[in-house]
């Protein structure tokens, strides 16, 4: 079994010999918030808090990760599996005009089987087996890569479902206003607009758009407007060199200090906290990467 020693991201390969295998999450769960497993071969069991769900390879289970959720890969089985947190989540669904369709689909709990003959496993395979060489070996640039790959994992995921009966909150209602809501906080969340402002750019009322987004999201939308403000604000720090100032000029605030005072209520830390810890991470993983093995 290897392992990423990134804190970001944990990506694996398991074969099983003539024993059953089982990744579980428990120690990761406090630090990561997303799954992905994908079975290569041989029989597994995913199991979430929701329950058990039986997987015949090729297929591919993902989802919102909790502490119960572990793969069970019997004897002579292979697999592949992937935890990481939202930084990387929300980097992988990017700004593009489908993202917040994008978002949707990811939100969920999904699976996905293939037939053996199909392609799109083939592609899948060869993707796994990207994202754990960056694990297994990481270096610069790991954490981009292996967002691109998520995304196009998340692409790929998406194309090869019915529409019509697997991401059911596609089907709920108010879909295509939220859709609307979260293509105009894309456009406009650098301006600062109140949840009213968007309520008003949408013709609709701010109580029909807060129910909307506590119904759909589970969240207000002055929290989904923040939180994609405070994204943006993680990535500037994250990989420029501009001043918390800078940035929060950049994103409207009115002042530095309030700047910070959001931040730190988002995050739980200042953002000159946040770019040390970063660079501090960075820098590990490369020193790391100078003299890394075979991960137990």
């Amino acid at each position: 079994m290897f392992d990423s020693p990134l804190s970001r991201f944990r990506a694996g390969h398991i074969e099983c010999g003539l024993q059953e295998r089982v990744v579980a999450a428990r120690s990761t769960a406090a630090q990561h918030d997303w799954f992905v497993f994908y079975l290569d071969s041989g029989q597994a069991v995913a199991e979430t808090q929701d329950g058990e769900f039986e997987m015949s390879g090729p297929a591919m289970r993902w989802g919102p990760l909790d502490e119960h959720t572990r793969l069970r890969i019997g004897a002579g089985g292979a697999g592949y599996y992937l935890f990481f947190g939202t930084p990387i989540f929300e980097d992988a669904i990017g700004l593009a005009a489908e993202g917040p369709d994008l978002r949707m689909f990811a939100a969920q709990h999904l699976v996905a089987t293939f037939e053996r003959s199909d392609s799109l496993g083939q592609r899948l395979d060869a993707l796994f087996g990207r994202i754990t060489a960056e694990a297994t070996t990481p270096q610069f640039g790991s954490e981009i890569a292996v967002s691109a790959y998520i995304r196009l994992l998340l692409v790929l995921f998406w194309r090869s479902v019915d529409r019509d009966v697997t991401p059911q909150s596609a089907r709920r209602q108010g879909i295509g206003d939220i859709n609307r809501f979260r293509n105009l906080v894309e456009a406009h969340f650098r301006a600062r607009w109140s949840a009213q402002h968007y309520a008003e750019a949408m013709g609709i009322t701010y109580d029909r758009l807060h129910d909307l987004c506590v119904r759909t999201v589970g969240k207000p939308p002055a929290r989904l407007i923040r939180e994609r403000s405070i994204h943006e604000a993680r990535v500037l720090l994250q990989r420029t060199a501009l001043s918390a100032e800078r940035i929060a000029v950049m994103l409207g605030f009115s002042s530095s200090s309030q700047f910070n005072h959001v931040f730190k209520s988002m995050t739980g830390e200042t953002p000159g906290a946040f770019r040390k810890q970063a660079l501090a991470q960075a820098g590990n993983a490369e020193s790391r990467a100078s003299g890394f093995a075979d991960w137990p």
